[in-house]
């Protein structure tokens, strides 16, 4: 007896969402269904694919050769069911993810694609970078943005970089003061530092400098999103960690100042993420496109 598409798709949403309940919730079914249909497929397969402890699954090496075509067909699935949804839409559907600090390199990008075709119909999904692979995974969304971050085991995505932007120090503007053009890590000791949501890439790439360097705030405070941090900054809060394209109109407008870093690899990498790009529809592939169109041309268009 061959493997049935339900067992295939809960076991690549168990090791997507991180369990059973997680799984559970994602397909609308009962935990002993998901359970079963593990067991079921393990059996049909005669491979032993995932050891568990508790409630932590570990993939085998079958478990790891099987995951990526179970993610597929779990991928088209969903894809299946959005066409189905929006039957007008056909392959002019498409859905993408990304991060807010991606929002000054991808809004122009995708005016500039709904401009060329009208009858693209777009779907847009905010993400952070520990959520941008999983909805590309899970068949969410078509495309994702984000800085760049580690892919789960068996991820057959496709990861075109596309910017490299620095991360800055951004904090209130003194009219009284002249900005620092260049801190040391050093100084942060003394600083309260307002953080992103854990699951935000440029966080995760400035907690990376600030250990590499063993150096600590005196004082952090997470309030979640990337504008958040912007607004409380030049509010006289604290200080942030920011990407400069993103903080630039801010900096313009003298609400904030920014200084760079004295660390040697404090960048945000964004990237494009995607499945195999002969899987997309026409209206992903649009996007697609449209998102790895050179800043120039971009600006030449008017956008």
């Amino acid at each position: 007896m061959p493997a049935s598409p339900d067992q295939l798709i809960a076991f690549a949403t168990v090791f997507e969402h991180g369990g059973i309940t997680a799984a559970a919730r994602v397909l609308n079914v009962s935990q002993p269904a998901i359970s079963g249909r593990l067991r079921t497929l393990q059996t049909v397969t005669g491979s032993v694919l995932y050891t568990r402890t508790g409630s932590t699954f570990e993939l085998t090496p079958a478990g790891e050769a099987l995951l990526p075509h179970a993610r597929s067909l779990a991928r088209s699935m969903a894809r299946a069911e959005r066409a189905l949804e929006t039957p007008t839409a056909g392959e002019l559907a498409a859905s993408i993810a990304f991060s807010e600090a991606a929002v000054p390199f991808v809004v122009p990008r995708l005016a500039n694609a709904a401009l060329a075709d009208p009858s693209i119909d777009l779907r847009v999904v905010p993400c952070d970078a520990s959520s941008a692979v999983g909805a590309v995974i899970a068949g969410d969304v078509d495309l994702a943005v984000a800085v760049a971050s580690p892919g789960p085991p068996g991820d057959d995505l496709e990861r075109r970089a596309l910017l490299v932007d620095d991360v800055i120090l951004v904090q209130k503007h003194d009219p009284e003061r002249e900005p620092e053009s260049v801190v040391p890590l050093r100084a942060l000791a003394d600083l309260t530092i307002l953080w992103q949501a854990p699951g935000s890439g440029v966080r995760a790439t400035a907690i990376q400098a600030l250990e590499e360097a063993g150096v600590w705030p005196k004082v952090t405070v997470e309030l979640g999103s990337t504008l958040g941090v912007l607004a409380a900054v030049a509010a006289g809060y604290g200080a942030g960690f920011l990407p400069r394209r993103y903080v630039q109109p801010w900096i313009a407008m003298g609400a904030v100042t920014a200084s760079t870093l004295d660390a040697t690899d404090l960048y945000a990498r964004f990237e494009l993420i995607s499945p195999p790009s002969n899987h997309l529809t026409r209206g992903a592939r649009a996007l697609y496109n449209a998102l790895q169109r050179p800043i120039e041309q971009t600006a030449e268009a008017g956008l």
